[in-house]
């Protein structure tokens, strides 16, 4: 009689990478459904209004009965043929809604080692590296403003510089290629440069002016000057 050893115990299987999937948007088909759900509701509603005045509880019309009363005394009319038209086309869109796959949100980050056979079960989004690759940039010296998108195999990143340069646009790049490649390999960086403009047609404002000293003032101050300069003694060098 063996003894099961641990691994024996836990040994499951691990299943393909390949098949796991990632996350995706809600499908389209919810909002049909949900629209086919109240209009049942409201019809609901109306077979039990009429219930209830079948029953003689209420007084009133039924409507599901003058309905038909309405639909079964019509013959043909012009406006039949553009609502024929419309309710082809309607059921058309509902039958691609139905049958459209679920849109990918996320895509799976790349450059993670496996662990114990199982894939990266880490996602990102695309909005997310966009927002990444805008900070990165808005990092670097003399990049004022930064935003990005990012599509299936290149991101696009514009900048507003403070002043243009060749050495700017590589830095930038740079950056955003090494920040963004544990997550998104493999994807172009695009930058687009603008450089904000300096109006130079905006005078400098003028310097302010000494405030000028009042009359009486200036007279009082003039008159003490020469009567010091009168009051003053002359000097005389001594010959020897």
């Amino acid at each position: 009689m063996t003894t099961p050893t641990p691994s024996d115990a836990y040994d499951v299987p691990v299943p393909d990478a390949r098949k796991l999937k990632p996350p995706t948007a809600t499908p389209g088909s919810v909002v049909v459904t949900t629209l086919f759900a109240l209009v049942l509701l409201a019809l609901a509603g109306i077979a039990i209004r009429d219930f209830i005045i079948e029953m003689k509880w209420i007084s009133g019309t039924q409507w599901i009965a003058a309905a038909s009363r309405w639909i079964s005394s019509l013959s043909w009319q012009v406006w039949m043929r553009p609502a024929a038209v419309a309710l082809i086309i309607i059921g058309l869109w509902f039958l691609i809604v139905s049958i459209t796959p679920r849109s990918k949100t996320h895509f799976a980050v790349d450059g993670v080692e496996d662990v114990d056979g199982y894939s990266p079960s880490t996602w990102t989004r695309r909005v997310d590296v966009a927002r990444r690759s805008s900070a990165v940039a808005r990092d670097v010296r003399g990049v004022l403003e930064a935003n990005s998108v990012v599509k299936r195999r290149k991101v696009k990143v514009s900048v507003l510089l403070s002043e243009d340069s060749s050495e700017t646009r590589a830095d930038i790049t740079e950056r955003i290629t090494a920040a963004i490649a544990p997550v998104a390999p493999g994807r172009t960086v695009k930058l687009k440069a603008r450089v904000k403009k300096v109006d130079q047609s905006v005078a400098p404002p003028a310097p302010i002016a000494r405030p000028a000293m009042p009359e009486s003032f200036a007279t009082e101050a003039a008159k003490s000057e020469s009567a010091s300069e009168s009051e003053s003694p002359t000097l005389i060098k001594e010959q020897s």
